[in-house]
């Protein structure tokens, strides 16, 4: 199917083994390993403007994903760029997310490793809208939850139950979102997002490790927060401490910048989005979005 046959405003692309189609129309192999196993990573990257936003450094940390679970592959930074790009032109959207997954293939299901195995790329195009003025107006509520979730956090790989069981159980809670606490009572990140706190003007986020995803949006902020003139460190943050902080905000590539207002039920600050979130934020648009 070429771009002739979909039109040229065609809504909510799909592309899946080099080969663009309506998303309705979009399959996969009963027996993938990423549906089978979870054998797979996946990338979220957006655009502004229309532009991608730093797709390379979003293609860097899914090669460095695909190299941790020895996935083999042929794929190419420019490749995947370029495949991306053309579903974006192809969807016609003002702004859009695009969703990029690579499994390791398909193949009988065993646990084994399969050799030669083809791997399935996926890649799809959304429309992205903006968060809605609430999240600025009165920031989210968040609950703390234990962190059991395996050990390389810092791969992006599809395995995500214990994410969703933890936004489940916070949402049931009448929370917005949940923020894992490991067993040292030293945070980690949100359940798609990671974490900053404001002490006394001071900007702070748990440092990278396999406890948690490296974030794109995360180091930008870090960049426009010095820019800003607003001192930041990557240092652990403790239960109490995120509790107690004067602010407290989540980012993601989709969301940018989430001010929290209450977690476990405790107000942060004066229970408002704070300054410090807001002109770090402004920063971020001037250097990294705005034309």
């Amino acid at each position: 199917m070429n771009a002739g046959e979909l039109g040229e405003n065609v809504p909510e692309i799909a592309y899946i083994n080099g080969e663009f189609m309506p998303l309705e129309l979009a399959t996969i192999h009963v027996e993938d390993r990423g549906f089978q196993f979870a054998d797979s990573v996946y990338e979220v990257m957006r655009t502004y403007n229309g532009t991608l936003f730093t797709p390379e450094e979003h293609m860097a940390r899914l090669f460095r994903s695909l190299s941790a679970i020895e996935l083999e592959h042929g794929f190419t930074v420019k490749g995947l760029i370029g495949i991306a790009e053309e579903a974006i032109r192809r969807a016609g959207f003002a702004e859009a997310m695009v969703y990029l997954q690579v499994t390791r293939g398909v193949a009988q299901r065993h646990r084994g490793m399969p050799p030669q195995c083809k791997p399935t790329l996926v890649m799809t195009v959304r429309e992205l809208h903006h968060p809605p003025p609430s999240q600025w107006e009165n920031g989210l509520s968040c609950v703390t939850t234990p962190d059991n979730r395996w050990g390389r956090c810092d791969i992006k790989t599809v395995a995500l139950l214990a994410n969703i069981l933890a936004y489940h159980a916070a949402r049931k809670a009448g929370a917005d979102d949940a923020i894992f606490v490991g067993a040292d009572n030293t945070l980690s990140e949100a359940t798609a997002g990671n974490v900053f706190i404001v002490v006394r003007g001071k900007l702070r986020t748990p440092p990278k490790s396999p406890r948690l995803l490296p974030g794109i949006t995360r180091d930008k902020l870090l960049e426009a927060s010095q820019a800003a003139g607003i001192p930041s460190a990557e240092r652990t943050v403790t239960r109490e401490e995120l509790q107690a902080a004067n602010e407290v905000f989540l980012s993601s590539t989709t969301n940018e910048v989430a001010p929290v207002t209450t977690v476990d039920g405790r107000k942060i600050g004066i229970g408002k989005p704070g300054p410090i979130a807001r002109r770090i934020y402004e920063q971020f648009l001037q250097m990294f979005a705005r034309p």
